[in-house]
């Protein structure tokens, strides 16, 4: 049964975002789409200090900062916890090449991570010698405990893994997960990409070491806006690659005094684009006067729906685990006898949707977000029932 919306004023909702008139927008678990009046807020924000450079009026920098505390306590932290990034791999990375790693080190993670994890630990693995132990995703927490708790090792250093996988959206039991790293001395990296905006993020409840996230995805704000997260214990750890101006608290040449900022700001330096932080504040301010819980009520109404209709019919596979507390806005499945890849083009080409493909599982994955609605997914089912019968 397809949910009623639990906006007022759904459409409303979504004559904010123009873009959604060129077709159905499934995607956001990609790229996000801000909403008009941030986006408008944005754009005049950067026209400003562009033109006018030191002579602007516009508090950027007291703008940035006020987003730096809205997205504190989305997350549940200090806002002095936030370092604002470029994407969730930039925080990634500034735990791989912040500690301090000896050949045949250790790092679990998942069969199903995205690049922004794969890829910086298969770097390090050529490069500095570690090793991967990955293990097959499960959102049952005991399962989970057995399966890293049968590869961990004397060598084993960091816990590394998605708050909700960008393949089949499986949500991890992150929780006890992070708990059995801290039984056994190890840290815990959580890439929050698909479950910040989407599902309630408390790295405090999560108890992990570090969080990494984007800005461009289920927060609809501007592309280039992400976030990391330390937790007051572990940020010492962290030996930043990269210093310049901004990430020294103390810094005096005549004595050779270089002290890091003993916040997040350490990885801050040089010349940033902080208009787009000020942007992603925009883009925060209209999402949460929608309401946080209220968008996540809605994003799993949609999700229900739809996960309901895949296994209504014979020739759908579904990936996602069917109960929303175990999965979070991304729903993938099979369609059988179907190469993945043409099921994404003929959606387009038929009904102008826009999906995404996960090559892993030949699946097709969909994001249900705040401004999709019961006839996107009417569309959605009506479209493949149509290719199912060819």
């Amino acid at each position: 049964m397809t949910p009623s919306p639990t906006f007022d004023h759904h459409d409303t909702i979504r004559s904010a975002y123009p873009g959604l008139s060129a077709g159905i927008y499934l995607n956001i678990g990609t790229y996000g789409i801000m909403p008009r009046p941030a986006l408008e807020q944005y754009l005049a924000l950067v026209e400003d200090f562009e033109t006018y450079g030191l002579f602007s009026t516009a508090g950027v920098g007291q703008k940035a900062e006020a987003t730096r505390e809205v997205l504190a306590a989305l997350l549940g932290c200090g806002p002095a916890q936030i370092a604002f990034t470029g994407n969730a791999t930039d925080g990634t990375n500034l735990v791989l090449a912040g500690l301090a790693w000896q050949p045949g080190d250790e790092v679990i993670t998942t069969d199903e991570e995205h690049e922004a994890i794969n890829h910086p630990l298969l770097y390090l693995q050529k490069s500095r010698g570690i090793r991967m132990r990955r293990v097959q995703v499960s959102p049952d927490p005991e399962l989970m405990r057995a399966r890293v708790e049968a590869v961990v090792s004397p060598r084993t250093r960091l816990l590394a893994f998605s708050h909700v996988t960008c393949e089949t959206g499986t949500r991890l039991p992150v929780a006890e997960l992070c708990a059995w790293a801290r039984e056994r001395h190890l840290l815990s990296l959580v890439d929050g990409a698909q479950s910040l905006g989407a599902i309630r993020t408390d790295v405090t409840a999560l108890g992990c070491d570090f969080f990494t996230g984007n800005g461009h995805k289920w927060l609809c704000g501007p592309k280039g806006t992400g976030l990391f997260y330390a937790s007051p214990e572990t940020l010492g750890q962290l030996s930043p690659a990269h210093v310049g101006a901004g990430s020294l608290e103390k810094a005096d040449v005549a004595t050779d005094l270089a002290e890091l900022w003993p916040s997040g700001r350490r990885f801050e330096f040089g010349t940033r684009a902080t208009t787009l932080y000020g942007g992603l504040g925009y883009s925060l301010a209209w999402l949460g006067s929608l309401g946080w819980e209220a968008i996540e009520r809605y994003v799993a109404a949609l999700s229900d729906a739809l996960k309901a209709r895949i296994l209504d019919r014979p020739y759908l596979r579904l990936l996602t685990p069917r109960p929303f507390d175990h999965a979070a806005g991304l729903t993938t499945f099979v369609m059988d006898s179907w190469d993945a890849g043409e099921v994404s083009r003929e959606l387009w080409r038929r009904g102008h949707i826009r999906v995404r493909v996960i090559p892993h599982y030949n699946g097709i994955r969909i994001s249900t977000a705040h401004f999709n609605n019961p006839a996107d997914l009417d569309t959605l089912m009506a479209t493949l029932d149509s290719l199912a019968t060819r």
